[in-house]
């Protein structure tokens, strides 16, 4: 893997994160400022659907590491 796909995944992942975490920005419109009757469960599916795995990519390297030293 070179250095520039290294940096999409980084990319990628850094794009996920902001997806994931701003989705609470809308709950918050949501939910306060247009006074719907909308619940955290009904957020946190699409927060963890972007924050784990943007986590993943953000620190690939890392985990990486980690398999290659459980196979060998």
């Amino acid at each position: 893997m070179d250095k520039r796909e290294r940096d999409l995944l980084k990319i990628f992942g850094t794009i996920l994160l902001t997806v994931g975490v701003g989705v609470w920005g809308v709950y918050a419109v949501l939910r306060f400022g247009i006074g719907w009757d909308v619940t955290v469960r009904q957020f946190l599916p699409y927060h963890l659907a972007g924050v784990v795995p943007g986590m993943i990519l953000r620190r690939h390297r890392f985990f990486q590491g980690i398999v290659r030293r459980l196979l060998s």
